[in-house]
């Protein structure tokens, strides 16, 4: 499974990046309405959670396997970050999606704003503009994704830890 870490990787990250917008999508849509907006969105949730329990692999019962007691200096231990002189590539892999997360999501909570005040939009242009920004951005993003995984296993570039 080594071989195909980065585009297990790329799948994973092509789920997550699609939920953004698509929830941007569902939101611009109920911008008027935005009571309707949250009970579809609870719904999703709650239709989600069932859609994982009915497809999640089964476990075979643990009440048999041996149980060793945790302390909670055993817990404390077990969140240490690894040494920054052997994992710098951690430490800038972590760096550098920290700051991309962090300027995501400011833009992707401020957008209507930002549309409404300084392309002077109203808020049904700005709902309508946002959704293919949207869309664009799922476009690009999950291309970016499903791409760059097997690229990845191809040249063997992955950090270590």
């Amino acid at each position: 499974m080594p071989k195909l870490c980065g585009t297990v990787s790329s799948f994973y990250g092509g789920g997550m990046v699609a939920g953004q917008p698509i929830g941007t999508m569902i939101g611009s849509r109920m911008i008027n309405n935005a009571q309707a907006g949250f009970i579809i969105g609870a719904v999703i949730m709650l239709a989600s959670g069932f859609v994982a329990l009915a497809i999640w692999p089964r476990e075979e019962s643990s009440k048999d396997m041996e149980r060793t007691k945790m302390t909670l200096k055993d817990l404390a231990v077990s969140f240490h970050f690894p040494k920054f002189s052997t994992s710098r590539d951690f430490y800038k892999a972590f760096g550098c999606r920290v700051c991309m997360l962090l300027s995501y999501q400011m833009i992707s909570v401020y957008q209507l704003y930002i549309v409404e005040d300084y392309v002077h939009q109203t808020k049904t242009e700005a709902a309508g503009t946002i959704a293919t920004m949207s869309i664009i951005t799922m476009v690009v993003s999950l291309s970016a994704s499903l791409i760059s995984g097997p690229i990845s296993d191809k040249m063997h570039t992955r950090a270590r830890y």
